[in-house]
């Protein structure tokens, strides 16, 4: 008997947390929520791979947009390397009619905690900022020393 109190009072607890915490996010108003549903964010992951291996290195973009917009903001990429090997890599753009640039110069990998990989990363995920590009951009990631490019376009 004492162990299905137990349960219950547990069961109740929980309950009254998801409530609590949960009543304040639905209490928003106004102009924040309407800015929140006017933008959609968007996430794409490429893997590289070279010479029969698996995943020499993979990408990750993310970027967002507001409905019906033709622009498209580049707020976080971030690219990994397995197994571990220092070095260093950059993010190029090429807008659509336009040349090749350099969005951020070469920038060394660090070590993933608990992990054998190396990582680089720009920007700041889940946010809204960073720069904006016209839909159609090709976005890369280069490491340096590897031939091969991971890109995405805009959607």
């Amino acid at each position: 008997m004492l162990n299905q109190t137990g349960k219950a009072l547990l069961v109740g607890a929980t309950a009254a947390l998801a409530v609590t915490t949960a009543a304040p996010a639905n209490a928003q108003t106004g102009a924040r929520t309407e800015a929140a549903a006017s933008v959609s964010k968007h996430q794409e992951v490429r893997c590289v791979k070279q010479s029969g291996r698996t995943c020499v290195y993979s990408v990750s973009f993310f970027y967002w947009n507001k409905k019906g917009s033709t622009k498209r903001g580049l707020n976080y990429v971030q690219t990994a390397r397995s197994p571990y090997k220092a070095g260093k890599a950059r993010w190029l753009y090429k807008q659509p009619g336009g040349s090749t640039h350099v969005g951020k110069s070469w920038r060394p990998a660090h070590s993933v905690p608990h992990g054998n990989a190396a990582e680089v990363e720009w920007g700041k995920p889940g946010a809204t900022t960073g720069p904006k590009f016209r839909k159609g951009t090709l976005v890369c990631v280069q490491w340096k020393n590897l031939s091969q490019k991971a890109c995405h376009k805009l959607k």
